[in-house]
């Protein structure tokens, strides 16, 4: 056998850990896997059910068009014109490694026909031993806090676990349960306030089919829609996220978590519909009152859990990044931009204020490069692996057309009034005078008078430039900011 080389001396501190000897619950980021996995069970059986209940949901809306089409219609595009931006939210509150669109939709589906169309039938038949066992009377008032709560958080869970059996890597952080059985419980709020929006025209006699359901979408998506499916299940969708992905922890002690989050939805749920305080809230500014005391404690408590959930990201996105920290590939101040999406926003805005919309542009380009950094670091890229190098080299060429990108033309500042006027300060440099502009086309520059080679940047129109010299076509120009560059001086316009 030939003899082994000596082993490795210690990597020196600015090495980045590989993810098994940074922490043992690192998640695999970048690995991503799409809904349709065929050679899952997992996914026939989501297929199955899907086109099942589907029959049963589709029959219901068809029965809701036929005898209040107006009220129907108008129900549709409300809640459309309120699921689309909340679904993009949840999305986005993913801060690093976003859920396929596919599985997103899938959650969906789960949620607005699989569930439904199982808790219409699982909730009559339960309702209705119910009113033999205690009472018509008992069930009509208990019946949907006894009932409700269990069936449709148990059938809502199912979803939570079935995305995680069709695509088991992308449960692999706390949030991504959250984010799951948020869009499950989004999906299944839309469905279920249509028949209520139905309810509510049938109640008013008919006549008006537009009025009954604006003033119950107004009721039970915008003031209290926070309260109901969304929280219920964003909460137990954690507690599933945190059983398969803390497996560090003792089993038992996941076991606890999940069951004790599955337990707190399904009792914010029973409290939601139980005739508790109902009477007495009435009385106290009603369904805000109602929200405030009914729903208010599980949902700053969801918060808590999502925001801990967030911070966990931020110390796993730092280790995957430790290795670049105050390199030109991530600077410090990048590294906590990246950490929130108003920070990131704020440096998008900062850098269009600066450099123009391709300014913008370019550093959201920056942004999603260092994510995707750290998501080759996940996958278990070492410092010298290909993927990891060619990825800095991408981030350093974005930053480099940034750099070259000269700041957006500043107002000439009005002269200084002759009482105002001090002494002469000593001889400096000649002040940066604009005599070009870019055409409205834009145009390429390079860093040097070779058409060859590939262009630095792609100047904005509008910007301004000063020429410092020309050889031939070839034009020599500065920026506002020092930028230099070289472009097609026949296609610069006169300033002026």
């Amino acid at each position: 056998m030939a003899q082994q080389p000596p082993p490795p001396a210690a990597p020196p501190p600015t090495m980045m850990p590989t993810p098994a000897e940074a922490a043992p619950a690192l998640p695999r980021w970048g690995v991503q896997m799409g809904f349709f996995q065929r050679r899952q069970p997992a996914f026939w059986l989501f297929v199955v059910l899907l086109v099942f209940t589907t029959l049963t949901v589709v029959t219901e809306q068809l029965f809701y068009l036929q005898i209040f089409p107006a009220g129907w219609i108008f129900s549709i595009v409300l809640l459309t014109l309120y699921v689309v931006p909340v679904a993009i939210a949840i999305w986005l509150l993913d801060l690093f490694e976003r859920e396929p669109i596919s599985l997103v939709l899938a959650a969906f589906l789960w949620g607005g026909v699989v569930s439904i169309g199982l808790a219409v039938t699982v909730n009559t038949a339960f309702l209705e031993a119910l009113a033999k066992l205690a009472g018509p009377n008992f069930a009509q008032t208990w019946g949907s806090a006894i009932v409700a709560p269990p069936v449709e958080e148990t059938l809502k869970y199912l979803g939570v676990v079935m995305i995680f059996l069709v695509a088991r890597t992308e449960i692999d952080d706390l949030f991504d349960g959250f984010v799951y059985g948020a869009i499950i419980g989004l999906g299944f709020a839309a469905v279920e306030n249509v028949q209520y929006f139905i309810q509510a025209v049938a109640g008013a006699g008919g006549a008006d089919q537009i009025g009954p359901v604006f003033g119950m979408f107004l009721l039970r998506s915008i003031m209290v829609g926070a309260y109901m499916h969304v929280l219920w299940t964003g909460l137990t969708g954690l507690g599933f996220a945190y059983y398969v992905t803390q497996r560090h922890e003792p089993r038992q002690k996941r076991l606890l978590v999940a069951a004790g989050l599955f337990v707190l939805g399904v009792v914010a749920h029973f409290i939601w519909n139980s005739p508790l305080l109902t009477e007495l809230l009435a009385g106290f500014g009603g369904i805000v009152m109602f929200g405030l005391i009914k729903g208010l404690p599980f949902l700053g408590f969801l918060v808590l859990l999502v925001v801990l959930a967030h911070r966990r990201e931020r110390r796993w996105f730092s280790t995957y990044t430790a290795a670049d920290v105050g390199t030109d590939v991530l600077t410090e101040q990048e590294l906590a931009e990246l950490g929130g999406l108003r920070s990131r926003w704020s440096a998008r805005r900062k850098m269009g204020q600066r450099k123009g919309p391709q300014g913008a542009r370019l550093i959201g380009q920056l942004q999603r490069e260092q994510i995707n950094l750290a998501m080759i670091h996940a996958r278990g890229g070492g410092d010298d692996d290909p993927n990891v190098i060619a990825q800095r080299e991408r981030i350093r060429t974005i930053r480099t057309q940034l750099n070259a990108l000269p700041d957006a033309a500043q107002p000439v500042a009005a002269a200084m009034p002759a009482q105002q006027a001090v002494a002469p300060a000593a001889p400096t440099a000649p002040a940066w005078t604009p005599t070009h502009v870019v055409p409205a086309t834009g145009m390429a520059a390079w860093d040097a008078p070779d058409p060859s080679r590939p262009p630095l940047v792609t100047l904005a129109p509008g910007v301004q430039l000063s020429i410092m010299e020309q050889q031939g076509a070839w034009a020599h120009v500065m920026g506002s900011n020092g930028w230099t560059g070289w472009v097609d001086g026949r296609l610069l316009g006169p300033l002026g």
